[in-house]
């Protein structure tokens, strides 16, 4: 097989766009870094101490978009009646995500489970609805479907 020859000027070309990458990437991780600094210093300046409260809101910061949200698993007894299928737990029916689904109160979660009652396999269904507060507490209650 014959040799690859690579020319002296394609070569240093070469080498000059992978230096030219490498401190692309080099100065947008360092501006990332800089801003993340800046943030967490803005932070410390408003009084925040870790593992004492929460951090306030500062631009940049890892969490300036972050809202507290509630997660519920939802079951029914019995089942529902969906397509042919029992369903006794929400997430019989969509991906698991880290909960059965996403939203941003309990109220929310009771809404739609309550409205899926209207595939109820019995006259008599109860919607169980064990919730994680976003404030830290727990809420496990019952509401019967309507």
């Amino acid at each position: 097989m014959a040799a690859s020859v690579v020319s002296a000027p394609m070569l240093a070309r070469t080498k000059s766009i992978g230096l030219l990458q490498t401190a692309y990437v080099g100065l947008l991780l360092a501006a990332l870094a800089g801003l993340q600094v800046r943030a967490e210093i803005g932070q410390i300046a408003a009084g925040f101490r870790p593992f004492v409260h929460p951090p306030s809101r500062v631009p940049y910061s890892w969490d300036m978009f972050a809202i507290r949200m509630d997660r519920c698993a939802v079951r029914w007894d019995p089942p529902l009646a969906i397509e042919g299928q029992r369903v006794a737990r929400w997430r019989d029916r969509v991906w698991p995500i880290e909960f059965d689904s996403v939203y941003n109160d309990v109220r929310s979660y009771e809404t739609v489970s309550t409205a899926a009652c209207a595939y109820r396999s019995a006259p008599a269904t109860e919607v169980t609805l064990q919730c994680f507060l976003g404030d830290g507490g727990v809420d496990e209650h019952s509401v019967d479907c309507p």
